[in-house]
Order: C-alpha cells, then sequence, then structure tokens
C-alpha cells in the first residue's frame, strides 16, 4: 500500500469494550452512591422492541419485566479523562457510558462506551485506543491507578475485581476485554481498501499491514478466509467482520440517518453483548466441568432453556449479525462439545453410583446370609464370653465398633453429597 493510510480522518465513530465481573448481595444497593441507575425502557423504545425481537429474546433483554436481569446504566462521569501511555505513544481517552448487566448467580457483564479526546482523529488514532483499551494490564499515567483494570474496577465495577488469585472470573476472561467497533471513514475510495483496513481494524493491526507483503502482513488465503467465513456484506457502503475478541465495522456514511447512532450504539450491541454473555457463561461452565455434579447439570440445562436461541429476530439485519458473531465466537461448536462433555461425566458419576450401591447390596447380601444361619445376639454373647470381658465394656466396645463400620459405611455412600454440601456452607 502506497498510500498513508494511517491518517485517513474518522468522521464518527462507536468505540465500546465488554468483560466480565462477579458481584456480590451488596451490589445492587451500593451502586446508587456510584451514580448508576436502573435501565427502564420507554413505552415507545418497548413498541420498537417488540416489533423487531422475538419473545423470550426480547423479555430477557428488552423489557421492563420484573423477572429480567437487573441492567445499571451511567453516563454522568466527572474526572474520566484517563492517560494511556507507554515509551513509544501516548493517548487520552474519556468514558462516556457505563453499563453493567447483573444476571444470576453473581455473574455479571460490564460495557464501556469509549471517546478519544481528539479534535481530529485518524484511523491511526482509532487503532492506538482500541490497543489500549482492550488490554487488562494496559499502564495508564496517573497517580491513583497504574493498570487500565484497576481503574474499571475501583471506579465503575465498585471496587469487584476481575484479576488475582481466588478470583473466579479471572480463570476464564481471558487478557483482552471484547471490542465493538463502528467506524465510519469518508475517504476510502476502493472496495480492496476497505477489506484492508477493516481486517487492520478487527485483528488489531497497525494501519496498513494487511495490504503490504512481508511478515507481519497476513497470507492471503487466509485474509480472504475471515472475509468469506466471517465478514458480514449487507449494503455497499460498509462491510462487518465477526471474530472472537472484536466485532467491527467499517463504511462511509454508516450513520447517514438521525436514527443510526442510537441503532449501532444500543440495539445492534446489544446482540453482541448477549452473544458474549453466552460465551462467557460457556467458558464458566468449561471451566467448573472438573467438579461438575448434578446441581451443575441442572444449572447448565436451566441456562440453556432460559438464555440460548436460535434466531432472535423478525428483521433480517439484527439476524445476519447474530448469526455471524456466533460463527465469530464459535458459540454452537463449543456448545455442542460441552453438551457432550456433560453427557459422558453425567454417565461416570451414574457409574459410580451404580458401583457403590452393588457394594452396598452386596455387604446387605453377606450380613443377612449371616443371621440367616444364626441369629447375631448369640454370635455376639459367644465373643464375650471368648474375650471373657465385663458386659458393660464389652457391649460398650461391640456399639462403638458397629457406629463406626455404619458411619464408614455412610460416608462411603453418601461422603461425596456430604462434602458438596458442606462446600456450599462453607461459601
Amino acid at each position: 500500500m502506497n498510500q498513508d493510510y494511517t491518517q485517513y480522518a474518522i468522521e464518527n465513530y462507536i468505540l465500546k469494550i465488554t468483560g466480565v465481573f462477579n458481584y456480590d448481595k451488596e451490589f445492587r444497593a451500593k451502586s446508587s452512591q456510584y451514580g448508576y441507575n436502573e435501565l427502564k425502557y420507554s413505552d415507545s423504545e418497548l413498541k420498537s422492541y417488540k416489533d423487531l425481537f422475538y419473545p423470550d429474546y426480547r423479555r430477557n433483554f428488552f423489557s421492563n419485566d420484573d423477572k429480567r436481569h437487573i441492567i445499571l446504566t451511567k453516563s454522568a462521569f466527572k474526572n474520566s479523562f484517563l492517560k494511556f501511555g507507554n515509551s513509544e505513544k501516548t493517548l487520552s481517552i474519556s468514558i462516556e457510558e457505563s453499563r453493567l448487566d447483573l444476571f444470576d448467580d453473581g455473574f455479571g457483564l460490564f460495557s464501556i462506551e469509549i471517546k478519544i479526546n481528539k479534535e481530529n482523529i485518524t484511523l491511526s488514532d482509532f487503532s492506538d485506543a482500541s490497543f489500549f483499551v482492550r488490554n487488562f494490564e494496559s499502564k495508564l499515567q496517573s497517580n491513583t491507578y497504574n493498570k487500565w483494570h484497576e481503574f474499571i474496577e475501583n471506579e465503575l465495577l465498585l471496587g469487584s475485581k476481575t484479576r488475582g488469585e481466588h478470583i473466579n472470573v479471572d480463570d476464564y476472561s481471558g487478557t483482552k476485554y471484547k471490542l465493538y467497533m463502528i467506524v465510519d471513514v469518508p475517504e476510502i475510495l476502493t472496495e480492496k481498501e476497505r477489506d484492508h483496513l477493516l481486517v487492520d481494524l478487527a485483528t488489531i493491526s497497525q494501519i496498513g499491514t494487511t495490504g503490504l507483503k512481508g511478515p507481519n502482513s497476513f497470507d492471503s488465503n487466509y485474509f480472504n478466509k475471515l472475509l468469506k467465513q466471517n465478514g458480514i456484506i449487507v449494503y455497499g457502503n460498509w462491510k462487518g467482520l465477526a471474530l472472537l475478541d472484536t466485532f467491527t465495522i467499517l463504511g462511509k456514511g454508516i450513520f447517514g440517518n438521525p436514527w443510526d447512532i442510537p441503532k449501532y450504539k444500543y440495539t445492534y450491541y446489544s446482540i453482541f453483548m448477549y452473544c458474549l454473555f453466552v460465551k462467557y457463561s460457556l467458558f464458566k461452565f468449561n471451566y467448573e466441568i472438573a467438579n461438575l455434579d448434578e446441581d451443575r447439570r441442572a444449572n447448565f440445562q436451566k441456562f440453556m432453556s432460559k438464555y440460548y436461541y436460535n434466531l432472535i429476530s423478525y428483521n433480517f439485519l439484527p439476524t445476519e449479525l447474530f448469526m455471524k458473531i456466533k460463527i465469530g465466537l464459535d458459540i454452537d461448536n463449543e456448545c455442542n462439545l460441552l453438551n457432550e462433555k456433560i453427557e459422558l461425566i453425567g454417565r461416570q458419576i451414574q457409574e459410580e453410583q451404580q458401583d457403590r450401591t452393588n457394594k452396598i447390596l452386596g455387604i446387605v447380601t453377606v450380613l443377612t446370609s449371616v443371621s440367616s444361619v444364626q441369629p447375631v445376639y448369640e454370635y455376639l454373647i459367644e465373643g464375650q464370653k471368648i474375650l471373657g470381658w465385663s458386659s458393660e465394656i464389652y457391649w460398650v466396645t461391640t456399639i462403638s465398633i458397629v457406629l463406626v463400620l455404619g458411619g464408614g459405611v455412610g460416608f462411603y455412600v453418601f461422603g461425596r453429597n456430604i462434602i458438596k454440601w458442606y462446600n456450599k456452607r462453607k461459601k
């Protein structure tokens, strides 16, 4: 690529990151102290969503139903100007809006809308911003917080930790936040140019890398595969790409109508967020699968029946975005593999239970056969005579041995359930 595309001006854009966190019982009560308000949709919004989305999906994400999970939003930020920096470059951003979705069992998703603090923003500026804000460990030039995730935890997540030992979500959240990017660049001239820049943005590569022939450029076969398998091609003025860590739309004239910005900022973004919720939940179930028990299997089945949808919208564009995002996140394949693992472990649990039951039945059979030859009591009396013990010592000892043996057999049969019950109570 001979031209310097890094200096192409961006007319408008949307840049959001999404991640996971855990919350406790006091979280909702103290959220108002941090400036959060519960999201309630207006009547006009509810009517619009009714015509757009299927009932089950709408009920869980676009309704004011009492059974819908709690959604908290905050848009008024003071002193939200942050400066990222390393030895090579610095960049200033501000927080436009924060959204917290509080799902079941203390599992939450947060979404943050980012604005770049610069008057004339170029593709290079946007690429730098997306690189900084997606990384947990990005360095901040701040007297209060050294790292990006520390600011998010303390200022936006009410002190809920996302990194460190004994933090559950840190075991399956990776090291990067998920990126949602809509970029309007009027200077784009050709379809080939747009494709190259789209892949640059979606893969967080330096602008111009895809079109170059060098060690850091993509192989042409992989480049074409990405666009064919994960590309979203609907209108002539923009093209999208759904990958594992990013969702990107690049074009010119994307926000040509007044309703386009809220449509991309909220309606279409909600589809991306829903898919991320499913993906992170699958991560969570996969992480817990080593300790899978009846409760976890029941929780997974309950989750699937409540939140897993094959289709969500009556309209073609939300459906197209939904299907491509699912492909990018590899949701269906991972869901199928998790189902197979759960079925396998379920069979193992049943086999172990059956094996213990068979052994207990064997013990009962032996005891029954012994008692049919001669009453057990006569054996015990004969034992006392042989040992020559007093009645008090002999019967206390005998009863103690019977209790210990009975307890051992009981723990062998019910020990796993007892340990699980204790661990739950302990938590």
